[in-house]
């Protein structure tokens, strides 16, 4: 019985944080929203092809036309941001 408690805990808790990201728009929210990019105005595919691990995990794309690289809410990407764990430290 405890286990089941445990699990639905853990689940309101990530349903609580899936709920904030897509309002807070961070990687942890959902876009349903078309993916326009920032630099060239197009759309992004709406099935798109992952060219990161950052991507398949997170969400986002790149741009055919230009190239660049935009998060799931089509904000572009420094390089400092495009890893997995944010800004490198060295």
């Amino acid at each position: 019985m405890v286990p089941f408690f445990m699990f639905i805990i853990i689940m309101g808790l990530l349903l609580v944080l899936v709920i904030y990201g897509t309002f807070a728009k961070n990687r942890w929210g959902i876009n349903l929203d078309p993916v326009i990019c920032p630099r060239c105005n197009k759309s992004l595919a709406t099935i798109r092809t992952p060219k990161s691990l950052r991507q398949v995990l997170w969400g986002g794309g790149t741009c055919k036309t230009c190239g660049i690289e935009v998060d799931k809410w089509g904000r572009p990407l420094s390089s400092s941001t495009r890893g997995l764990g944010g800004p490198h430290l060295t």
